[in-house]
Parts: C-alpha cells; sequence; structure tokens
C-alpha cells in the first residue's frame, strides 16, 4: 500500500456524520429488542442524520478511498456499500460504540457486525434485499475485490470486518497498536549516511526504499501489475550491517513520507512449530496483523525459516516441504515490506530467491570501510591516546563491522575502568577478545601492530 502520512487532525472528522447515524441505527436496535420507548425527538435526529450522511457522501466525505483502491473498483459503489463499509469500520472509528453492537450479537466473538445484525440494522426485508446484502459481499464484489473488507464467520453469523488498509485510508490510522504476534518493535536506525557499504549495496538499499514509496503510484496510477512485498534479501556474513540497514531503511522510509515508521523483527521461536499446521497458522496471523501498517517486517537467520526443499523420502519430508511451500507463497501475497537476512544465500530455496524484488550483497569491510567504522564506532566523546590512529586499526586485523563494534565498545570499557584515554593496549586486549570467540588459538601475528600493546598473553 501506498505510505502515507496521518490525516490532519481537522479531517479526521468529516465522517462523523456517518458514526452518528450509525448510533442511532443501533440506539433503535436496542430499542426494538428490549422494548424500551425512544426519546420524543429520534425520529427527527434520525432524519437530520441521515440528510447529513448524504451530504458528506455527495461532498466526497469518502473520497480517502480514491489513493487505496482503483477508480475502476470506486465505480461499482453504490449507496449499500458505503453504508456497509462504515457499519466496518464503526467498532474502529468510535470504540465507545463496540460493546453495544457486540451485545447485539452475543454469539459472535468480535463486535463486528454479522450478517444478522447488518439486515437488522439496515432494515433489510424481503428476499430481494437481502439477496443483494449477500451480493455485496461477494468475493468479487467492490468491497472484497478491492481489499477493503473481509468476510468471516460462517452462516448468518458471518462478520464484516475492515482491512487495515481500509482503515488506514478512512480512518488516517491504523488501528493494530501491539506488535504483530510472533514480532517485537527494534530500535530505530540511523540514514545512509550512517553506512559503511559499497556504493552498489547502497544503491540496492536506496531502490528499495523508492520500491516501497511508489509502488502504489505505480500499480493504481500507472496501471501496472501489482507484485507482493516487496522483498528483500540481505545476504552477507555476520557482523557486516544487515539488521543496522533494515533499520535504516524503516528510518528513511519515515523521514521520506513524513510519518514514522515501524521496524518489527520476527522472533522465530515464537513462530516455528514442531505441530503440523502451526508454523503456517502463526506466520498467517503476523503477515495479516502487519497488513496496512506502516511497518517494515525484518526475518534473520532466514534460511531457517526457508530452508532448501529436498528429496521426498517420508511423511516428514512430505509436510516439510509443503510448509517451505505455503511460506513462499504467503510472503509473496503479502502488501508489506520484509526484509529476510541470511549469513548463507546459497542455504535459501533457488525458487523463493526469484521471488525477491531485491538482493543486497554484504561484503565483508575491506581496510577503508574498517577505518571508517572504527572512527565512527569508538565513542566520540571519549578521550583518545593521541597514538591511537583509526587506518592502522583498519590494517591491524580483519573484523567485521559487528566485531569493532563490540570491540570499540569493550576498549572503552576498559579504559573508563582505569580512568585512562582510549590507548592501543585497552584496543588490543579488546580485539585480541574478540577473536578468540571463534573458539581457536589466535597468534599474536593477527593483531599486527597492536601485539605490541598486548599484555599478559603468551606469543
Amino acid at each position: 500500500m501506498k505510505p502515507q502520512p496521518p490525516l490532519p487532525a481537522r479531517d479526521r472528522g468529516v465522517l462523523d456524520a456517518e458514526w452518528a447515524r450509525l448510533a442511532l441505527l443501533v440506539t433503535l436496535a436496542e430499542a426494538l429488542r428490549t422494548g424500551d420507548t425512544l426519546a420524543e425527538d429520534f425520529t427527527a435526529r434520525f432524519e437530520a442524520a441521515a440528510a447529513e450522511v448524504a451530504a458528506v457522501r455527495q461532498g466526497g466525505g469518502w473520497a480517502p478511498l480514491a489513493a487505496e483502491v482503483p477508480a475502476k473498483v470506486l465505480g461499482g459503489f453504490v449507496q449499500l456499500d458505503l453504508d456497509l463499509l462504515a457499519l466496518a469500520l464503526l467498532p474502529e472509528a468510535q470504540p465507545a460504540l463496540a460493546p453495544r453492537l457486540q451485545s447485539l450479537q452475543p454469539q459472535v466473538g468480535a463486535p463486528y457486525p454479522c450478517l444478522a445484525v447488518l439486515q437488522e440494522l439496515l432494515s433489510l426485508e424481503g428476499g430481494e434485499e437481502v439477496s443483494r446484502l449477500f451480493d455485496r459481499l461477494d468475493p468479487t464484489a467492490p468491497l472484497v475485490a478491492g481489499g477493503l473488507l473481509r468476510v468471516e464467520g460462517e452462516g448468518a453469523y458471518q462478520c464484516i470486518r475492515p482491512t487495515l488498509r481500509a482503515t488506514r485510508a478512512v480512518l488516517g490510522r491504523a488501528t493494530g497498536l501491539a506488535p504483530p504476534p510472533g514480532a517485537h518493535l527494534a530500535p530505530g536506525g540511523g540514514g545512509f549516511g550512517d553506512l559503511v557499504l559499497p556504493e552498489a549495496a547502497l544503491r540496492s538499499l536506496r531502490d528499495y526504499v523508492a520500491w516501497i514509496r511508489f509502488g502504489e503510484q505505480i500499480a493504481t496510477g500507472w496501471g501496472g501489475r501489482r507484485l507482493g512485498g516487496p522483498l528483500a534479501l540481505f545476504a552477507g556474513p555476520s557482523g557486516t550491517g544487515k539488521s543496522f540497514a533494515a533499520a535504516v531503511v524503516a528510518a528513511e522510509l519515515g523521514r521520506a513520507c513524513g510519518a514514522p515508521w515501524a521496524l518489527y523483527t520476527l522472533d522465530l521461536g515464537r513462530i516455528m512449530s514442531k505441530y503440523i499446521g502451526e508454523t503456517e497458522q502463526n506466520v498467517n496471523a503476523l503477515l495479516d496483523a502487519l497488513e496496512g501498517r506502516r511497518a517494515v517486517l525484518q526475518i534473520d537467520e532466514a534460511d531457517g525459516l526457508l530452508g532448501k526443499r529436498g528429496e521426498i523420502s517420508d511423511a516428514r519430508d512430505r509436510y516439510a516441504n509443503l510448509e517451505v511451500s505455503h511460506l513462499l507463497s504467503r510472503f509473496e501475497r503479502h502488501a508489506g515490506p520484509v526484509i529476510l537476512t541470511t549469513n548463507l544465500r546459497t542455504n535459501i530455496d533457488s525458487a523463493f530467491l526469484r521471488r525477491f524484488q531485491i538482493v543486497v550483497d554484504f561484503p565483508p569491510p575491506d581496510a577503508t570501510a574498517r577505518a571508517q567504522l572504527w572512527a565512527a564506532l569508538l565513542p566520540p566523546n571519549a578521550p583518545r591516546a593521541a597514538e591511537l590512529d583509526t587506518a592502522e586499526l583498519a590494517q591491524a586485523a580483519r573484523l567485521s563491522g559487528g566485531a569493532i563494534h563490540n570491540a570499540a565498545w569493550y576498549a572503552a570499557v576498559i579504559a573508563a575502568e582505569e580512568e585512562a584515554a582510549i590507548a592501543p593496549r585497552h584496543v588490543a586486549r579488546a580485539v585480541w577478545a574478540e577473536l578468540r570467540k571463534d573458539n581457536r588459538q589466535v597468534r599474536r601475528s593477527e593483531l599486527g601492530f597492536l601485539a605490541d600493546h598486548l599484555e599478559g598473553v603468551p606469543s
């Protein structure tokens, strides 16, 4: 969906007449069920509300839909469509009315109106009017085909529920406030200027941001055939900046759109399940909750989720392949940016690789990049010894960006404990500790000139 900033406060009340009329319809239904007497001025108030609704619709009160739905779909709308869409949106537009709607349909576990209550509220009588209700909620009808409503449930208790795309277009906000199930909010990032990457990688990241920003314009305004996602694969060794780049993408989208974008990181432990079908259900719930939000989903270690399909030797292999195939299809249909990261591109199923719109390679930093990283990651306000030169540090050890970040912080901790300026001896100890993480014997020669400043370590 096209990123849209929130509507100005003065525009958000343009549909208040719609909600007021529906509140009166709810009041009428409650009175008819309980036998309560309506206020003497109820009829006059309802007629005035209906007249105001007609004026709002004539004046373009629902015009924001044009930014989300093709003109051909909007051209098929009738008055009943707007009634249905307003009723579906009512619990989110006016949350105080949600319990009252719920009380009209205690058999349904949600405040979104079911078919039975829709017929009651809209006073639809006779088979012809009821058939028309069903026709306007058919999968090929404008509301459903246009991605504004979903029909859920069975029989007379099927509910109409607005998509997040509809709530964003009409209400100017997303109503899902909690993080999507299975993901957590990641901290914000900097800008493209904070990334230390080759120009080709930076260009691909800028292209990805543009893909997200202008995708709706190309699909709706230029008549392009829609694609899912966009999906991006960030591939490279650990510590090369893939996760930070995802945070930068979200931050850059916020700056470009004039409204913040969230970055959600998938927790694979809360998604993957050993029980058949649960992984797919969890992924579906996650992506459904993200629909229409200004949000980027990041999936680390994606090869663990979308590994290669293999030869089928038993039922377990067959299910594993079906699971991967479902995930391929589901991510492709999701209308929102998804970034998958991997340390080993070759572990991703080739069928999924073809579905990525953007693939960005994150190579290990060269000496120039390492010097930039040391300069950026050593605490800028910390005192430094005169002999600490970032260009020499870059030549001393071939560390990744993540390892340099750890070593820079470690060196600062040691210096702070000594109440001293950060000096080569602090960096040497930190780099040596970083290299030892591979669980191997580290030779002093691997530290370059820093070996001369390493204390208490045998040659």
